[in-house]
């Protein structure tokens, strides 16, 4: 696999204050990155960062071994996609206008949409099995159905790079579970990185975890690598056991008291 997104000694914050220090990760063609850690380690931060929502303070973020600050907006609109947490639906959209608002990067600013673009809404939407509700005002779904919606906009973007921001917060167990299935089939076209609180779900569906402390790198690499139990005491300050899954090697964490 090649390397698709390589963040670089990043360095940045806000007001003058830094949130994120010196981190370093790759990640390649068709894996899904989770970066973990505790309330206010800076993930959100790190994520926006990478969305090129945030100047960076120092270090790179390069795309395809292509520094992002060469790109325009409109050219980081095609290469990466952000789903944020805290996505509120809009009174008045219809869920296939919603998802049609991905396509804004590639129309110019008085053209109408083309077939191209029907096209790619329309697999967007059949990706996220959505296809029923189409119709639907967004702001009468339910918030699986509307997270449905969110990343079948990012989708559009034909983003090389998807970032979603706590992507099953809000959501009920059968949910989450659908929405990271559906994650792990979207991922083999591009690379995905999600923040996660969830440290099962996290080890469960991502192939590499970034964990953070303090806006710090404490450890990067393989699930298994990264939430040892000395790590999640060093980033949680907690003590967990480790139970191996003999048949299918997954790993589960439980808090001890």
């Amino acid at each position: 696999m090649s390397v698709l997104l390589h963040v670089e000694g990043v360095k940045c914050g806000y007001d003058g204050k830094p949130v994120i220090n010196d981190i370093t990760f790759e990640v390649e063609f068709g894996e899904f990155v989770g970066i973990v850690g505790p309330n206010g380690s800076g993930k959100t931060t790190l994520l926006r960062a990478i969305a090129g929502l945030l100047r960076l303070w120092d270090g790179k973020i390069r795309i395809r071994g292509q520094d992002m600050t060469e790109f325009s907006r409109r050219e980081i609109a095609k290469r990466i996609a952000f789903v944020p947490q805290l996505m509120e639906p809009v009174p008045g959209f219809s869920v296939e206008e919603m998802v049609f608002l991905g396509r804004t990067p590639y129309l110019d600013r008085f053209n109408f949409e083309g077939e191209e673009d029907l096209h790619i809404v329309k697999w967007a939407i059949e990706e996220l099995k959505i296809g029923g509700l189409e119709g639907r005002d967004v702001t009468s779904l339910s918030g699986g159905e509307f997270q449905r919606v969110a990343i079948a906009r990012a989708l559009a973007q034909e983003p090389k790079i998807l970032l979603l921001d706590e992507p099953t917060s809000h959501l009920d167990l059968r949910f989450q579970l659908k929405i990271l299935r559906l994650m792990r089939k979207l991922r083999e076209h591009r690379c995905m990185v999600a923040t996660f609180h969830d440290l099962n779900l996290a080890a469960r569906f991502c192939q590499k975890l970034v964990l953070i402390k303090n806006g710090e790198l404490i450890a990067f690499g393989k699930p298994e690598d990264v939430l040892t139990p000395d790590n999640i005491k060093n980033a949680y300050r907690i003590k967990v056991n480790v139970r191996k899954n003999p048949k299918s090697g997954r790993v589960k964490y439980i808090a001890l008291p």
